[in-house]
């Protein structure tokens, strides 16, 4: 479901990037999600309007929108939250990343 968070299934990127987000409304059928990968906060984090910060169970992450790729739903298999409530921040980035505003 959009904005449902899902540990990253790839093993080798998970240090980096552990955690997805899926972006795709619930609308749309098919078998592959839209998703974007989050990455811990850190000092060098980038902070702009392409990279919105969210929060799940007290940790800080980015979501990278300039890493967005889709994965079939199959691998995406046990929602462990949502990040719904930051909706409005994650339109933003993605009006931002494809209109530009």
């Amino acid at each position: 479901m959009q904005h449902d968070l899902y540990a990253n299934p790839n093993h080798r990127e998970r240090l980096g990037f552990p955690l997805l987000v899926d972006l795709q409304a619930n609308v749309v059928e098919g078998a592959y999600r839209v998703v974007a990968p989050l990455t811990s906060v850190t000092a060098g984090t980038p902070v702009n309007r392409l990279v919105p910060i969210i929060e799940h169970d007290g940790q800080k992450y980015a979501v990278l929108f300039n890493l967005i790729t889709n994965l079939s739903g199959h691998v995406l298999r046990q929602p462990i939250g949502s990040v719904a409530r930051y909706r409005d921040d994650l339109s933003r980035a993605l009006d931002w990343l494809f209109f530009g505003n």
